[in-house]
């Protein structure tokens, strides 16, 4: 089939807008009038504003960032009945002979990975049930579940981004039962409960789609030093980041007012505008059901995002990696980044070391960094407003439940402190403690060294800062999750519906109020048999 063939049949099936409009904006080599008919056919109304075709022009911008693997290579297998693997995205492994449990981990750094062979390999021994540890790349976990339901090769347990928990669970792939059994037995009040409302299925009852296991909050880091040089306050509102990013932008130069990424492809991307927007009061959805993104406060935050990034940050796409490296060696004095920068920027990386030309001490980048957790927007509904981002442990709908429930009563217990040791900058504990010892955990955590030689991320950073890391991490005001809306939130992050529609903006190819718009529609249509009547034009900004 050609790849216009392809393209045609793809648009005009039923149901098929958002993937028609995936692939449209990937499809400017073709000839324009199989462009303009495909254009036509995905659109579902007159009322539709124009899309563009964008993809191919935006490959011409080029990134300043450095290549990352999306996986890493395979770890080495542990004997005691552990066998580890790693799923790509051509292929599913399947689970080796004789496991009876397969345990997938979307773990970030893959660090974890060792820690969580040998840990199975106790639980083996002690219970003679054999793990299959598997590691993926959290971004690849949609497509990988989704080809192991067709398939029936769904594992066992997955380690999993909240955002995902609600839509499996309704699509069948996580065992809600399952999960609120682990629940009961060890004990509701020893889990933050915050972080069990999030992932509740029924209040009355209390059940839940799947275990909180740990989170991380997002972080607006920031060079003290130039902060004070130029007399600005910590950037704790639309407003000062604002006046930073100015103060600190010089145009002429390689220093940029700030650095966030912007690539269509990453999650950050959509968090960051997520963060903003909450911060101003804009809820992606009422209770109800209804999409919200056309009122004032929604328009307001993505005006203030286009601003902010197209006056103040380099010119191209940036990554999470291209942040890092423009703070690490002082081409920026501001970056929206998850707390796994904080030990490079304290000089604990093998690569990627602190080179700004102030930096004539490896610790001289962490004593002059501020952090932000809480940000406040500007308009009639801003609120302060963190963001985070939650593992929970799933049980699926294929596992063998009774071996299931016991590993991961495991992982809460007996593995659950050494998962918390490997990068404890991203793992806060969701269970805070035990029946016996309600802090247990927590205590743990706080005292966890972030480098080799023992020193903690209190004494790196200051007590106030690691503190300022662990508070509120699960009463962060998600979008959707605190509105009852989950399934709409995991197609939100499955599809990164935002993310390509930001980029787009910020190329050039959207005005905010056409952003506004598209971003409605895609939610919309990430809804089956939306109930609300649609509007497609947003209420002006005041």
């Amino acid at each position: 089939m050609t790849a216009e063939s392809k393209l045609a049949s793809t648009c005009l099936a039923p149901n098929r807008r958002r993937s028609c409009l995936a692939l449209v904006r990937r499809t400017l080599g073709l000839p324009i009038f199989a462009l303009a008919v495909l254009m036509i056919a995905c659109q579902p109304s007159p009322l539709d504003p124009p899309r563009a075709a964008t993809s191919t022009a935006q490959a011409a911008l080029s990134p300043t960032q450095t290549p990352t693997p999306l996986l890493s290579a395979a770890p080495t297998a542990t004997a005691g009945g552990v066998h580890s693997s790693e799923a790509t995205q051509a292929e599913l492994l399947p689970t080796v002979p004789g496991s009876d449990l397969t345990f997938w981990v979307a773990d970030a750094g893959g660090s974890g990975i060792e820690v969580v062979e040998q840990g199975a390999a106790d639980f083996t021994v002690q219970t003679g049930i054999q793990v299959e540890v598997v590691r993926v790349a959290a971004h690849l976990l949609p497509e990988l579940i989704a080809s192991a339901v067709t398939s029936s090769t769904l594992p066992d347990l997955v380690l999993h981004p909240i955002e995902y928990s609600h839509g499996w669970a309704s699509r069948g792939v996580l065992d809600s039962e399952a999960a609120t059994t682990v629940l009961q037995n060890l004990g509701r009040e020893t889990f933050d409960e915050d972080a069990l409302v999030q992932l509740e299925v029924d209040a009355d009852t209390g059940s839940i789609v799947a275990l909180p296991s740990d989170g991380w909050q997002q972080l607006l880091i920031y060079r003290t030093d130039w902060f004070e040089e130029l007399g600005l306050p910590a950037p704790q509102t639309y407003a000062d980041l604002a006046a930073a990013a100015e103060a600190i932008h010089e145009a002429d130069s390689p220093v940029s007012g700030l650095i966030v990424p912007t690539d269509s492809s990453l999650v950050s991307t959509q968090q960051v505008f997520e963060h903003l927007a909450a911060a101003n009061g804009c809820r992606l959805v009422s209770r109800e059901g209804e999409i919200t993104l056309l009122q004032p406060a929604c328009l307001e935050a993505l005006e203030y995002y286009r601003a902010l990034i197209n006056n103040y940050s380099p010119i191209g796409l940036q990554t999470d990696i291209s942040a890092l490296n423009g703070y690490l060696s002082g081409r920026t004095g501001i970056i929206v980044a998850s707390p796994a920068v904080l030990p490079a920027i304290a000089g604990l990386a093998e690569t990627n070391q602190p080179s700004c030309p102030e930096c004539t001490s490896v610790d001289y980048l962490a004593r002059n960094s501020g952090i932000v957790t809480t940000l406040e927007g500007e308009g009639d509904l801003a609120t302060p407003a963190n963001f985070s981002s939650i593992m929970a442990l799933g049980i699926t709908s294929a596992a063998d439940r009774p071996a299931a429930i016991s590993f991961a009563e495991y992982w809460f217990d007996e593995l659950y402190t050494q998962w918390l040791e490997v990068d404890p900058e991203l793992k806060v504990p969701m269970r805070v403690g035990t029946q016996n010892e309600a802090t247990r955990f927590v205590d743990r955590w706080s005292e966890t060294p972030l480098a080799a030689d023992g020193t903690t991320l209190a004494e790196i950073y200051g007590a106030e800062t690691a503190n300022q890391l662990s508070r509120d991490v699960a009463s962060a005001d998600r979008w959707g999750l605190a509105h009852e809306q989950g399934n709409l939130v995991t197609s939100l992050y499955e599809e990164l519906l935002f993310a390509p529609l930001l980029q787009d903006m910020l190329s050039g190819y959207f005005t905010s109020s056409q952003t506004i718009v598209e971003m409605y529609l895609a939610a919309v249509g990430a809804i089956p048999g939306y109930d609300f009547p649609i509007q497609v034009v947003p209420t002006p900004t005041p």
